[in-house]
């Protein structure tokens, strides 16, 4: 009878404590096109990989040079490099009309939350390789480059740097536009 009694109240010990656990928030990108990039061709995004601390859906955090650590609770609706590929594709267009047609693939090499002494900010590092319609995958890319930026968060937490992150990529979309201009 004892251990029945020790059984039924460690059961209610651990469903209290399950009840009190706030639930999970999951945070995208803004998608809706900033109208800063805008080609006169066609750019179509074909992948981004995440680099391996982005390759889970939690939000980075980077406390110091040295440290980063994830929110528990807060998480990326999809993986952050999908999340980007979409939110740059959205700020392009789809222009398969176009007869000049650039499409880019690249990796996702920071996508955080970055702690500094004026408060948190986005941070994104994104590097890709750009290539014509008429290149394939394995053919060198035309352009090779790094894209990096960091803005301020105006709100503290993951719903201020996801906002911040948004308008980053939006961005890196405008000289992407710019750097693709140049290509032949």
């Amino acid at each position: 009878m004892r251990h029945a009694v020790i059984a039924a109240m460690a059961c209610a010990a651990f469903a209290a404590a399950c009840k009190t656990t706030p639930p999970s928030k999951y945070y995208t990108l803004d998608m809706t096109p900033s109208g800063t990039a805008v080609p006169d061709y066609g750019i179509e995004v074909q992948r981004i990989r995440s680099a391996e601390p982005l390759a889970r859906r939690d939000i980075l955090v980077k406390t110091s040079p040295t440290e980063i650590e994830y929110y528990a609770l807060d998480q990326w609706s999809a993986d952050p490099g999908l999340l980007v590929a979409e939110k740059l594709q959205a700020e392009f267009g789809h222009r398969t009309d176009a007869e000049k047609q650039v499409r880019l693939t690249g990796q996702l090499l920071a996508f955080e939350q970055q702690d500094t002494p004026g408060g948190p900010a986005a941070r994104v590092k994104l590097n890709l390789e750009f290539r014509t319609a008429d290149r394939d995958l394995y053919d060198d890319p035309l352009l090779k480059k790094t894209y990096e930026i960091e803005l301020p968060a105006a709100s503290p937490g993951p719903g201020g740097v996801v906002r911040a992150l948004s308008q980053a990529i939006e961005r890196i979309a405008a000289e992407i536009v710019a750097d693709a201009d140049a290509l032949e």
